[in-house]
């Protein structure tokens, strides 16, 4: 009997130190106590995450190794260890659970506690078991901000796409109203006081224009005239009139990228970006009596690690662009929303709300992105990137173009526009500026007179979107039969339907909508005589 009492006993001490080496070799954290709740196992992962050893743990209080508190209330929850050995049922803990470790250190965790059972099914204590859910709280973090800043995208894509097309057809009706405005300008005497209720609609007309252009530069449907541009002479150029622009209560400081690379833009809308990006700067500052406005440029390489982390990044050479204040800030529902249209925090009447939406819309245009960085009282970062270019900046400036006349006599030009009422005036105007007109509703029509007139035109005006074609097809189909046809060509707003960058890279002229009567007298001279 003594033999087999200390076979027995050996085996017993053998099945418990396989045991313990078992729940110490796991990658869970675990905890066993008796029934009363009072710790008298905790493998080795627990000692680390709680930061209580084990002989240190033993004899105390669950609670007071394991302490637990609710992420979002800060609320200590209840031990359902308790619960489990007193109803003999296993438990999960809530959700968004943290542990605080005997230093403070806060982790988040995920667990589970069951009751001990001994070989007859009596309780004999209770087990907790949980495990460190930080990186898989970073990965959903991650995903839940990328799919959040992808709804952004669409949203801003659809918003623009509704933009584009309201734009389109204002231009439409705003060539309408300051052709004939322009014609009756022309036919009434300076000193008539209709004379300046016709500049008055002629103002406003333009007054519209120009916030139906913010409009297409937010939807990325405006034309652009693009050179190779160094944005540090950018930011030079606008330095004088910035530090008038911000006051004296704001400190202006730049960090300049000495051999900063070029990039292929239009430099009229850079200028924008950065001075509506200061402006807004300057605003966040307003309320905290002034602070420091920091222009940083850079030279910046990508690559596929670095575009995980940077929102909208993709590999390559670019150059970037970042406008720090340290205003007010912004909490993250503001900042979901400050590239919408018409979004604006200020008072009302005090901004129309398109500044940061027209930025969006010209960085986007030009083949990059922008990133914002803010907390409530921490200030804000906007940064943009664009792609770098590789050739070295050229004089690309243009001698102007100074015309003595405007007027036509008796050149044959074609019009293709289907919109009646845009083409009436257009018609009209050139008619009564010694043209010889002949219009066409679509691009069938104007293939009919093309061939009824034998070809003798001394160019073809026509609109990009028509109802049969596009106006680019139009155009093939008639070079084809008289190749040195002039063309010039013209639409309320430029995208992939309309094709933008064919019309650019083919060297098309291009009149946008609308224009001034002038502005067509100009453009229809130097498409016939080209300089």
């Amino acid at each position: 009997m003594a033999l087999y009492k200390y076979g027995m006993e050996k085996k017993l001490k053998e099945s418990e130190k396989w045991l313990s080496i078992t729940l110490q070799s796991i990658g869970d954290a675990v905890i066993a106590t008796d029934t009363k709740g009072y710790v008298i196992f905790m493998n080795l992962v627990a000692q680390s995450l709680t930061g209580w050893k084990q002989e240190e743990a033993v004899g105390k209080p669950l609670k007071e190794i394991f302490n637990v508190i609710n992420e979002e209330t800060g609320k200590q929850v209840e031990d359902p260890v308790k619960k489990a050995i007193q109803e003999g049922i296993a438990a999960d803990l809530t959700n968004r659970a943290l542990l605080i470790a005997k230093d403070g250190m806060k982790t988040p965790i995920e667990d589970s506690c069951a009751p001990i059972r001994d070989d007859k099914g009596d309780i004999v204590g209770g087990v907790r078991v949980f495990r460190d859910i930080t990186e898989r709280k970073w990965a959903e973090e991650e995903r839940e901000t990328m799919q959040a800043q992808l709804l952004q995208a669409q949203k801003l894509e659809a918003i623009g796409r509704l933009t584009a097309g309201i734009a389109h057809d204002f231009n439409n009706m705003l060539l309408v109203i300051q052709g004939y405005t322009n014609m009756l300008m022309m036919k009434v005497d300076e000193t008539d006081p209709l004379h300046g209720y016709l500049k008055e609609i002629y103002l406003t007309c333009t007054s519209v224009a120009d916030l139906i252009s913010k409009l297409l530069l937010f939807s990325r449907k405006q034309t652009m005239k693009l050179t190779s541009l160094n944005i540090n002479g950018a930011v030079d150029d606008l330095l004088k009139m910035l530090n008038r622009l911000i006051g004296e209560n704001i400190a202006v400081n730049t960090d300049l990228e000495p051999d900063l690379w070029m990039v292929r833009a239009d430099e009229g809308n850079i200028e924008h970006v950065i001075m509506n990006l200061v402006v807004n700067a300057r605003d966040a500052m307003s309320m905290t009596n002034g602070g420091n406005l920091s222009i940083k440029t850079e030279n910046v390489t990508l690559d596929e690690d670095l575009c995980r982390v940077i929102p909208e990044a993709r590999p390559g050479k670019f150059v970037s662009l970042s406008v720090a204040d340290t205003g007010v800030g912004m909490d993250k529902k503001t900042i979901q929303r400050i590239f919408e249209p018409f979004f604006s925090t200020k008072d009302a009447g005090a901004g129309t709300g398109l500044g940061l939406s027209v930025v969006y819309g010209i960085v986007k245009e030009h083949g990059g992105w922008i990133n914002v960085y803010s907390e409530p009282g921490q200030g804000s970062t906007l940064k943009f990137y664009l792609p770098a270019f590789s050739v070295m900046q050229k004089d690309e400036t243009k001698e102007k173009i100074l015309l003595q006349e405007l007027q036509g006599s008796g050149e044959r030009i074609l019009v293709v526009e289907d919109e009646e009422k845009v083409r009436e005036v257009i018609t009209m105007m050139l008619r009564e500026n010694g043209y010889t007109v002949f219009e066409a509703a679509s691009a069938e029509e104007a293939l009919d007179i093309f061939e009824s007139e034998k070809g003798k035109f001394h160019m073809a005006f026509i609109d990009v979107v028509l109802p049969d074609k596009s106006g680019l097809q139009l155009v093939d189909q008639l070079l084809s039969r008289k190749p040195e046809l002039p063309v010039l060509l013209s639409s309320g707003y430029v995208d992939s339907k309309s094709h933008g960058s064919v019309i650019r890279k083919r060297g098309f002229r291009f009149l946008q909508k609308p224009y001034a009567l002038t502005e067509l007298l100009r453009a229809i001279r130097e498409t016939i005589e080209p300089s």
